[in-house]
């Protein structure tokens, strides 16, 4: 079976937004078994992007037929623009188009801030969804049917998917790459367009790699970086203080006061991170997991996935 995927571009159209899902369709088309026929289409036959590069040949979006096999994925805009009513007529000319697509049973995806758009349209009425963190108040004042979630990277709400930021609208696709042709199937995917970190819908759009790294101590900086590049190495205290060339007492003296966290606490999360991301390989045994993740054993990661997720390990996978 070809399923149809069709991004809907409207003027100032964020580039990211539209590549990255693009390109998982093409790779999983590319590598088999998917097949995924990706075509654009918009109001005009040229939409310009936010960016300042002017996409050609696109397709009249009524022209495009679509079935429940198929996808209309709508990439972010410029979030500014929206607020002071500048698609207001572009939502009005596709508001029908959409609603009809969504009656169909069309899945409808949309990337960051492209949630404005559906959320215009009555698309997300009734509905769970999330956007850009940028975005996330706003919706929430201005649409009070929709149920908006914070801190997600993708949410999905029977045929509707909504993802935060640039990067998640990869998840996003990855994830229904999985749905439809299993685990092994997206990790190719994912391998062919280097996707280091595989993420799915219940992770937060904020994440170890970068909250508590938004101080200015460089050392530390350092320190960090050296953490999360070498988790299974576990080093220590006096590694890392090499790292930062800084001495023991300050490093932990520093580090507490730059992250709110101590080294332990830091070197924990990321494990846990990491381990998050392992556990979609359904080649990774939970021993595997732990040795990979710098953990003794088996018995240790699960002690502390608890203890930083709140949940246990047979929760989030059946060992």
């Amino acid at each position: 079976m070809t399923r149809t995927v069709c991004f809907l571009l409207l003027p100032q159209v964020h580039l990211m937004d539209l590549a990255g899902p693009a390109q998982v369709f093409y790779e999983a088309t590319q590598i088999g078994p998917a097949k995924y026929n990706v075509v654009f289409c918009g109001l005009d036959s040229e939409a310009s992007s936010e960016q300042g590069l002017v996409l050609g040949g696109l397709a009249d979006f009524e022209s495009i037929e679509l079935t429940t096999d198929d996808f209309v994925f709508v990439p972010g805009i410029d979030f500014m623009a929206f607020r002071k009513g500048v698609f207001r007529k572009d939502v009005l000319k596709i508001k029908s188009w959409l609603l009809k697509q969504l009656e169909k049973g069309v899945q409808i995806a949309s990337i960051c801030s492209g949630s404005l758009i559906l959320a215009d349209a009555g698309v997300l009425n009734g509905k769970s969804c999330t956007s850009h963190w940028k975005c996330i108040d706003y919706l929430r004042e201005r649409y009070p049917k929709i149920d908006v979630q914070t801190d997600r990277l993708f949410v999905k709400d029977g045929n509707v998917y909504t993802s935060a930021g640039m990067t998640s609208g990869i998840d996003m696709a990855l994830n229904i790459i999985e749905t439809y042709h299993g685990p092994i199937a997206a990790a190719k995917v994912a391998r062919e367009i280097v996707v280091y970190m595989r993420r799915n819908e219940d992770d937060k759009q904020q994440t170890i790699y970068l909250d508590y790294k938004t101080h200015f101590n460089s050392a530390i900086h350092k320190v960090q970086d050296f953490i999360i590049s070498h988790p299974r190495n576990n080093p220590t205290l006096d590694e890392l203080a090499e790292v930062g060339n800084i001495s023991v007492r300050n490093l932990t003296r520093m580090f507490k006061h730059a992250t709110g966290h101590t080294v332990i606490e830091f070197k924990n999360a990321v494990k846990i991170e990491l381990a998050s991301t392992l556990l979609h390989n359904p080649d990774f045994t939970i021993e595997k997991i732990a040795v990979s993740c710098g953990f003794q054993n088996a018995r240790q990661l699960r002690r502390i996935w608890s203890k930083y997720k709140g949940t246990t390990l047979s929760e989030q996978r059946k060992v």
